[in-house]
């Protein structure tokens, strides 16, 4: 017998309400998802404005902050045209500065009267043929020095300023070369792997940056921190060239990672390390600057080897200062300088031979290489203490 037609009307009338149940739930979802996008939006949207707001205030901030210092340093004396070149660097740095720091700023003559007038970076017709030589996405560029040379104070500015573009990973600055930046490189390039970044890197794709310093001045920083470099000295006899106690040459002896180095003196370890370098150039792509211009004129310095390699300036091409301490207050970097007292120190010329004698004075006045120091603009010192 068949069934009653009734209910086969209700059997499609019940599936046409559930079917519009369902297309309604998904309308509902649907315009709730819409919802929740357009909200996720707004507040992303509201929190880069914000973010964009702080940074355009932040920006304000510290111009403001830089006029008023350099306004009131003025209007007080504090300081004269001459301190204004220091006093510019240590602003432009985020530096909190006391008068007592701002008076004793050094006068850009006598900057002049130790390092020269200009800044000076060596061997820049090497830089074309790295390029030539090294695919963008292969090329590294990291810091090489003697201790004591502001080698960490250079690798940091190009990490945080530098970046070489095409690279799938890393911007391609490194804080130093891979078989160790103290390392003289005829015994340590392309044989040793520094602890420290030396795994997994082609050593034959790396454009060493090697920073030297003024040898008086470093000579003196040597005794505040002597690093792998073993001599006869004290706290009250140092650099102690000429030993005080037989006035005869102090000699030095350096802990390299695979080698000792035996050298006459601190001044002939200067010589003798910054000359191997120098005959390197013969040999592959590489570039020199001085410690007192990534000091007086980092962003001149690090624009110019960024370019060098093909880089370009990072911060949307802010250059970024860095006021702290380059090295970290512990174990081997104890006590190292900060850069007020870096500009403190290095810019004063009567601080560059403290703590040297007569018997120091004499013999550097004879054995300092002079070709070394005509190359990189250093001007002796005159000796004018009884």
């Amino acid at each position: 017998m068949a069934s009653p037609p009734t209910i086969h009307v209700q059997t499609k009338t019940f599936n046409l309400l559930m079917a519009f149940v369902f297309i309604l739930c998904i309308c509902n979802v649907t315009l709730v998802f819409w919802a929740v996008e357009r909200d996720l939006v707004q507040s992303v949207a509201s929190h880069i404005d914000l973010k964009n707001g702080v940074q355009r205030l932040m920006k304000q901030i510290k111009q403001a902050r830089r006029e008023n210092l350099l306004t009131a340093a003025q209007a007080r004396n504090l300081t004269d045209d001459e301190q204004h070149h220091a006093l510019h660097i240590l602003v432009d740095a985020g530096v909190d500065l006391t008068e007592d720091v701002v008076k004793k700023l050094p006068r850009i003559s006598d900057i002049y009267s130790q390092y020269g007038h200009t800044p000076i970076i060596r061997n820049l017709e090497s830089c074309k043929r790295f390029r030539e030589l090294v695919p963008k996405n292969q090329r590294l560029m990291a810091v090489a020095g003697m201790f004591n040379t502001g080698t960490n104070i250079l690798g940091n500015l190009i990490v945080h300023n530098c970046a070489i573009a095409g690279r799938k990973k890393g911007t391609g600055m490194r804080q130093q070369v891979p078989w160790g930046k103290h390392n003289p490189p005829t015994t340590h390039r392309l044989k040793h792997k520094s602890k420290v970044g030396g795994e997994g890197v082609n050593q034959s794709a790396v454009f060493p940056l090697v920073i030297i310093k003024d040898p008086y001045h470093w000579a003196i920083s040597q005794c505040r921190h002597k690093y792998f470099t073993f001599w006869e000295h004290d706290a009250e006899n140092c650099p102690n060239i000429m030993n005080v106690w037989d006035e005869e040459p102090t000699d030095v002896t350096v802990e390299y990672a695979t080698t000792l180095g035996k050298y006459e003196t601190l001044i002939g370890l200067w010589n003798d390390w910054y000359n191997e370098y120098e005959r390197e150039a013969s040999k592959y792509p590489i570039a020199y600057v001085r410690f007192e211009d990534v000091l007086f004129h980092a962003e001149h310095v690090v624009t110019t080897v960024c370019s060098c390699v093909g880089g370009h300036i990072t911060n949307k091409g802010k250059f970024r200062y860095l006021e702290q301490s380059a090295k970290v207050n512990n174990g081997t970097h104890a006590g190292a300088n900060g850069l007020v007292s870096s500009i403190l120190r290095y810019g004063n010329p009567k601080l560059r031979l403290e703590g040297w004698t007569k018997l120091d004075y004499d013999y550097t006045q004879e054995h300092l290489d002079q070709d070394l120091m005509d190359k990189y603009g250093y001007i002796r010192p005159v000796w004018n203490r009884e």
